[in-house]
């Protein structure tokens, strides 16, 4: 058997462990991002050692003030909510620290997953010039938010924002991308296979367990498994999450190849 397709088999099977051993042991929350995301992030960049630079870099580039001001907005108009951390305080008041760990593990789980089975560039290159496009419209997105925040916080009170914030940060880019490079469809497809999986078995588990829930308004609803989430959650984050990502990287970190 090729190493490749023993490491996938391996990664394929660990969120069915991660899920059993929460359902049992019921950790809290921060212990799901260690179980469904960490480790397998780890095991993957020590077999792909020569991707970690170039995707954590990209990871934390993107991840944590997009998160911040997503999350803020999420928790202050109950979209979704984490009803306890472990840790002694929340960034600006409402964002749990669990929340960037999970932000930046996601996004970096993608990527080593990416490179390490589908992509396979030896790229020197660690950022790409045109990362700072995409980082300075992050900033000023932040700046923008944080604007509001302290001035007319009414204002971030977005019906529906789960939607809106999907449609135009995911959808959208993964749409045109698409539509563009039709090659992309083809190279990402075992990752939106895999991480439809993934974020499907890690969905039910949380909401068993009780790490999220979701408290807000939203287009409709999905009820598997005697569990209930937004059908915005199936198509944004079960569908597209990975696809965004990717589509991210590729066109302002890597070759579009």
């Amino acid at each position: 058997m090729k190493k490749d397709n023993l490491d996938l088999i391996i990664i394929f099977i660990w969120p069915i462990i991660a899920a059993i051993s929460s359902l049992f042991t019921r950790p809290p929350a921060i212990m799901s991002i260690v179980l469904f995301l960490i480790i397998p992030s780890i095991y993957l960049s020590f077999k792909g050692k020569i991707y970690i630079k170039k995707v954590l870099y990209f990871s934390v580039l993107i991840s944590i003030l997009t998160m911040i001001f997503i999350d803020y907005i999420a928790h202050f108009t109950g979209d979704w909510l984490i009803p306890s951390t472990i840790f002694s305080f929340k960034i600006l008041g409402l964002v749990p620290i669990e929340n960037i760990f999970w932000a930046f593990f996601s996004v970096y789980f993608i990527l080593i997953f990416y490179e390490y089975f589908i992509n396979k560039h030896k790229d020197k290159k660690v950022i790409n010039p045109k990362m700072i496009y995409l980082f300075s419209a992050i900033l000023f997105i932040f700046i923008i938010f944080l604007f509001f925040l302290f001035n007319n916080p009414s204002f971030l009170n977005i019906p529906y924002f789960y939607f809106w914030w999907g449609l135009i940060l995911m959808a959208l880019p993964v749409s045109l991308i698409f539509f563009i490079k039709t090659r992309t469809i083809a190279k990402s497809f075992v990752v939106f296979a895999y991480f439809f999986y993934m974020h499907f078995i890690y969905e039910i588990t949380a909401l068993k367990v009780g790490w999220w829930s979701f408290p807000g308004k939203y287009i409709g609803s999905v009820s598997l498994f005697g569990v209930s989430f937004p059908i915005e959650e199936l198509f944004f984050w079960f569908i597209l999450f990975a696809l965004a990502v990717l589509t991210y990287y590729e066109f302002f970190n890597d070759d579009m190849r």
